[in-house]
């Protein structure tokens, strides 16, 4: 067998082999993760996602509000309303976009 075909064979069993933890029973901070994931660390990458995915709800917006601009298609559905420290209308979030608010609805909000 050529060198060429046992580097493949072997490629082939390291990927059937399950990812190990690097320490078995350990419980890792968020920091060690994040530096074991920047390492190249699989089980640490795999952590950092399930991470992700488990907090990724924690930074959207709540909807409550309705769009107050009546240029905007969706005028009246649901948006998170985004203020600046003074109270100023920033943005107005629809979920997965959003837009600047308009002219006349920044100054009703002012």
């Amino acid at each position: 067998m050529s060198n060429r075909n046992a580097t493949k064979t072997a490629a082939k069993d390291v990927k059937s082999l399950p990812v190990r933890h690097p320490e078995s029973g350990r419980r890792y901070s968020l920091e060690e993760l994040e530096a074991l994931a920047a390492e190249g660390d699989p089980w640490a990458l795999g952590k950092m996602d399930d991470w992700d995915l488990s907090f990724s709800n924690e930074y959207k917006g709540s909807l409550t509000d309705r769009c107050p601009d009546p240029e905007c298609d969706q005028y009246g559905e649901p948006v998170t309303l985004c203020y600046g420290e003074d109270g100023e209308l920033l943005d107005v979030d629809h979920g997965g976009w959003g837009h600047p608010p308009a002219a006349e609805v920044q100054a009703k909000a002012s």
